[in-house]
C-alpha cells in the first residue's frame, strides 16, 4: 500500500512541476524542448529529453539524459548530464558550459565562463577499480580453500 501511495505522489509531483514555474520557463520530461528563432525562455530544464535553442534563453539550460543544441543565446549556464552540448556558429553562452559524461563542442569565444567536459572514460575508472577489488577478494577467498581435502595424520 505504501508503494502505491509513493508512486501516486511521484506522479503528482511530475504533473505539478511544470506549473510551479514562471510562464517563461520551459520544463519538460520525455518531450524535447524547442525554442524557435525569435522566441525567448527564462530557464529550460529537460529530463530524459533534449533542448534545441534557436532563440534566447535568459538564464540556464539543463538536460539530464539529453542534449543541448544551441544556435542562439544562453545568458546563464548550459549543462548536459549524460548527453552532449553543442554550440552552433551563432551560439553564445554567457556562463559556464558543462558536459558530464558527454561531449562538449564549441568554438573559442562562444563561452563566457568555463568549459568543462567530463568524458565517459572517467566513469569507467571507478568501475574498473571496483572490478579489480572484487577479483582480488575472490582470488583471496578461493586461494585459502584447498581444492581437495587434506589427509589426517594419526
Amino acid at each position: 500500500m505504501h508503494r502505491i501511495l509513493a508512486f501516486v505522489a511521484v506522479l503528482a509531483l511530475f504533473a505539478v512541476a511544470p506549473h510551479a514555474h514562471a510562464e517563461a520557463d520551459r520544463v519538460s520530461y520525455f518531450h524535447d524542448i524547442t525554442i524557435g528563432e525569435g522566441e525567448q525562455a527564462d530557464d529550460a530544464v529537460c529530463l530524459f529529453c533534449s533542448i534545441r535553442n534557436d532563440g534566447e534563453i535568459r538564464s540556464d539550460a539543463v538536460t539530464i539524459l539529453g542534449s543541448v543544441h544551441s544556435n542562439g543565446q544562453i545568458s546563464g549556464d548550459a549543462v548536459s548530464i549524460l548527453g552532449s552540448l553543442r554550440l552552433g556558429e551563432d551560439a553564445h553562452v554567457g556562463g559556464d558550459s558543462v558536459a558530464v559524461l558527454g561531449q562538449l563542442r564549441y568554438r573559442s569565444g562562444q563561452i563566457g565562463g568555463e568549459a568543462v567536459e567530463l568524458p565517459v572514460v572517467l566513469a569507467l575508472i571507478p568501475l574498473a577499480l571496483l572490478a579489480l577489488l572484487v577479483w582480488a577478494i575472490r582470488a583471496l577467498v578461493r586461494g585459502s580453500r584447498s581444492p581437495y581435502s587434506m589427509p589426517r595424520w594419526r
